[in-house]
């Protein structure tokens, strides 16, 4: 049995489960579990080295066959002009996924990714650009976090991670069960304890699993990247429209507000002549006015990178802001951040080796 869960670990990566099986199968007492669990999620620990608590003997034994991690820190890029910093992960087949951790106000967030690449093609998003490689793993997802935990504590930045959004690469509701097994292992008080409440998934809008999402995580935050009000114009942005479209994504949101009653999110990425003229701010107040329990739906703006150092003229964003509340929508302007090094929304991408 111990052999199997050495074997288990060396290739999947450090899961606390099956540290937890191994101590109890070597006939070691509890309380290594507790120690193992407080140097892990409490004092974030970079490598089992640290973990100075346990026996030297049993620390080599984990760093032999429990990584801390399910895949390789390949590198670590910090923005010049932003409290942000992105990391390039290798994973163990090989594939390459970009995560990023960053400060909007008070406290850090950290973006996860959820898929290699995406099968959506969104034409404005990086990431689609690169196709869809394969689904992350639960552990793959949860990791991110853990190892931005690592960093905050290992370079002193002196405050924990408080949120966690899933709006990094990939599709998260087409990978549904590890995303939410993901969520539900954040929020857990003996894990990194991150409340449901600060835990935001992002979808371009996979209408048929809101009822289940409903369900699974009714206390998490929901957002809908919407971009466009227009049928046509929408499948033009996401093809993804093709398959649920503006009414079929309507009642799914309708359904969400009934279950959980919780305020959704709608992201707008401003594209200036694209959907940024003023029937395209009609449009989407006739849309959301359209929706039952409509005061629970909020729009945030955000200007849509276009490259290094490229966005959307705010100006831009700010005008089409205007008109949304001039219609009585709620509307915030998101501050993008990390444009410098490529990770801002719609601009994480990787490759194979």
């Amino acid at each position: 049995m111990i052999k199997y869960i050495q074997l288990f670990a060396r290739i999947f990566g450090m899961n606390f489960e099956s540290v937890k099986q191994y101590i109890k199968k070597a006939g070691l007492p509890n309380f290594r579990i507790a120690q193992v669990q407080e140097a892990i999620f409490k004092k974030g620990i970079s490598s089992w080295d640290e973990a100075t608590s346990l026996p030297a003997q049993l620390r080599e034994e984990l760093k032999k066959d429990f990584p801390l991690l399910s895949f390789e820190v390949t590198d670590i890029t910090c923005s010049k002009h932003d409290k942000v910093a992105k990391a390039l992960l290798t994973l163990k087949d090989g594939f390459r996924i970009e995560t990023v951790l960053l400060k909007p106000q008070d406290s850090w967030s950290v973006c996860v990714s959820s898929q290699v690449g995406c099968a959506l093609r969104c034409s404005f998003c990086s990431t689609g650009k690169m196709g869809f490689k394969r689904d992350l793993t639960e552990e793959e997802i949860t990791d991110q976090v853990l190892m931005w935990y690592q960093y905050v504590r290992r370079e002193k930045l002196g405050e924990r991670i408080s949120s966690v959004v899933f709006m990094g690469m990939g599709e998260p509701l087409l990978n549904y069960l590890n995303v939410v097994k993901a969520a539900k292992d954040l929020s857990k008080p003996d894990y990194l304890n991150i409340g449901a409440r600060h835990i935001s998934i992002s979808t371009s809008g996979i209408a048929d699993k809101l009822h289940k999402l409903a369900v699974d995580l009714p206390q998490a935050n929901l957002a809908v990247s919407l971009h466009n009000a227009d049928n046509a114009e929408r499948s033009q942005l996401m093809p993804v429209n093709r398959r649920y479209d503006l009414d079929d994504l309507k009642k799914a949101l309708e359904e969400y507000i009934a279950m959980t009653g919780r305020q959704v999110f709608l992201e707008y990425s401003v594209i200036e002549n694209v959907n940024s003229r003023p029937e395209h701010i009609r449009k989407l107040a006739d849309w959301i006015y359209s929706i039952k329990d409509n005061y629970l739906l909020h729009v945030n703006l955000i200007a849509c990178n276009l490259g290094r150092g490229e966005k959307t003229d705010e100006r831009v964003v700010k005008d089409f802001a205007a008109g949304l509340k001039a219609m009585g929508i709620g509307v915030t302007i998101r501050k993008s951040m990390g444009n410098d090094i490529l990770a801002a929304c719609g601009q994480l991408a990787s490759q194979k080796k």
